[in-house]
């Protein structure tokens, strides 16, 4: 979703943090059952679109995130948690590492923003979690097998489009639009989705190398 946080580091205005201070290692089993999602995905920015190709593997607790745009440029690697996301740019030599409260409030946002669990927005729809309680939560389309919502903060200009479908351990994410309210968009609509999968351990392995160097939003 989410997938939101990856591009951020792509389409969004940032500062770079050129000390090299991290080398982070999820290890898993030799294979590890998942969820898996692929999203052809769209960033628009300035009026130029990109298109780039998101996977999601799913577990209780992470998900590792791969991505790669037109001919291969663009490759992203990485994994996000509840609470924080981290995503390599391998081609680029940079990397982003953040908590999910941090990196959506530098979203031209005004005061605090409560915190939620990004992760939830995977298996459960926000209006039947406590976790967006204090978001602004709006059902667009109340069709019970394709249910649509929009979700924002009173003080941010930034709102995410999601629209479900119902599968068989419950709703899952079938479109997503995050649009940033100064003319950054991605989107991003489902090609494949598997309810039971199983992916080698290095997709939720991510190293930060020595010559990388840390987006700040």
């Amino acid at each position: 979703m989410i997938s939101i946080l990856l591009f951020l580091g792509c389409g969004v205005a940032y500062q770079k943090q050129t000390e090299y201070n991290e080398t982070t290692k999820r290890k898993k089993d030799n294979k590890v059952k998942v969820e898996a999602y692929l999203f052809d995905a769209k960033l628009k920015q300035n009026g130029k679109p990109t298109s780039v190709r998101l996977f999601f593997y799913q577990t209780d607790s992470v998900i590792a995130i791969g991505g790669k745009g037109y001919l291969g440029k663009g490759a992203l690697k990485g994994w996000m948690t509840n609470d924080s996301v981290l995503v390599t740019f391998p081609t680029r030599h940079e990397y982003l590492y953040e908590s999910v409260d941090d990196l959506f409030s530098s979203f031209n946002c005004s005061g605090e923003i409560p915190k939620f669990n990004l992760l939830t927005l995977f298996t459960t729809l926000p209006d039947e979690t406590y976790e967006f309680d204090f978001a602004d939560v709006m059902m667009l389309n109340a069709d019970i097998k394709r249910p649509k919502y929009r979700i924002s903060f009173p003080n941010c200009k930034w709102k995410l489009v999601i629209t479900y479908d119902k599968k068989q351990k419950g709703y899952r994410i079938r479109n997503f639009t995050f649009r940033d309210g100064e003319g950054t968009t991605l989107s991003g609509k489902r090609r494949e989705y598997k309810v039971k999968s199983k992916v080698p351990k290095n997709r939720f392995e991510t190293e930060i190398t020595a010559s990388m160097t840390r987006i700040i939003p």
